[in-house]
């Protein structure tokens, strides 16, 4: 629950980050920055219940002695693990040409000023 939390402030501090800073450029590499410090918590927190004793259950998929989920539910796991990593490459295609359009309309708007 500690390195969630730890995890959960990075996170907050990368969105005051975002918002605290005007010039969009100087806040993407400062937020990167703490991004790359944040994510030596993942490890962390992946890795934490098998560390310490605790009362979540241990690996249910990479484990050894095999898979402790039933085959007839390994099929619609990886489907939708699939169709979210699907949706995620979307959102960010979708995002990124966002960007790039909002980059093309400030360049037109100073280029016309200008």
């Amino acid at each position: 629950m500690t390195s969630m939390l730890v995890l959960f402030i990075t996170y907050l501090g990368y969105i005051a980050l975002w918002s605290a800073i005007e010039d969009e450029e100087k806040a993407a590499r400062l937020a990167a920055i703490l991004c790359l410090a944040g994510l030596v918590n993942l490890p962390i927190v992946k890795f934490s219940v098998d560390w310490w004793n605790t009362l979540h259950q241990p690996a249910s998929i990479l484990r050894e002695g095999g898979s402790s989920i039933h085959p007839s539910m390994m099929g619609p796991l990886f489907t939708m693990a699939g169709a979210y990593l699907c949706l995620f490459g979307g959102l960010t295609l979708a995002n990124m040409r966002a960007a790039v359009q909002r980059r093309r309309v400030e360049a037109a708007r100073l280029k016309g000023a200008g």
